[in-house]
Parts: structure tokens; C-alpha cells; sequence
């Protein structure tokens, strides 16, 4: 089975309102594997992998976020297939500094 993957910097409102725990739940229920943080410029990044449908749900919960968030931009990159995934769940990792 192939799979396919992503990743995504998320621009706007997004840091302290809850956008990462919204986005680990939506990938929760959707069955999305990957992670999620903070960076240390005020934007979202992450990684997300799974089905094309479960994916197709995610990015749209991107675009929207959580009630209190100003969700400006989305940006997605290295978007290509697997044929496993790399990842066991969706976690959420406090920041990323690179």
C-alpha cells in the first residue's frame, strides 16, 4: 500500500491558541501519522503522513485551526510518496529551532 506525505509551515495567529493539540486531534481521528511545533519565528511546522484522504482532511483542518486562530497561510513542501510510513503516531514537539 502506498501512502503519502507532506510538510507544512503554518502562518498567521497560531502560537498559544491550542493549534498544535487541534491538529494532533484532527490527525488522531483522520489516522494521520507525524508530528507538529511551534517555531521560534511565530509560525506551525510539522510533518504529516498517511492516505490520500486522511491527508486531504488534515490540510483542510490546517487552513482552519482552532477557534482562536488566524490561520494566514498555509505552505506545503516535499509533498511525495511512501510505501510505509515513517512514523507511528502524530505527536506534538514543543519547538523546532532550525
Amino acid at each position: 500500500m502506498s501512502y503519502r506525505a507532506f510538510k507544512f509551515i503554518v502562518s498567521g495567529r497560531v502560537q498559544d491558541v491550542n493549534y498544535r493539540a487541534f491538529a494532533k486531534g484532527i490527525a488522531h481521528d483522520a489516522g494521520v501519522v507525524g508530528w507538529i511545533a511551534n517555531d521560534t519565528t511565530g509560525q506551525v511546522v510539522g510533518e504529516a503522513q498517511g492516505s490520500e484522504g486522511a491527508l486531504d482532511r488534515f490540510k483542510k483542518a490546517l487552513h482552519t485551526g482552532p477557534k482562536h486562530a488566524r490561520v494566514k497561510g498555509v505552505d506545503l513542501s516535499n509533498e511525495r510518496i511512501l510505501y510505509g510510513l515513517e512514523y507511528d503516531v502524530f505527536e506534538v514537539r514543543r519547538v523546532r529551532s532550525d
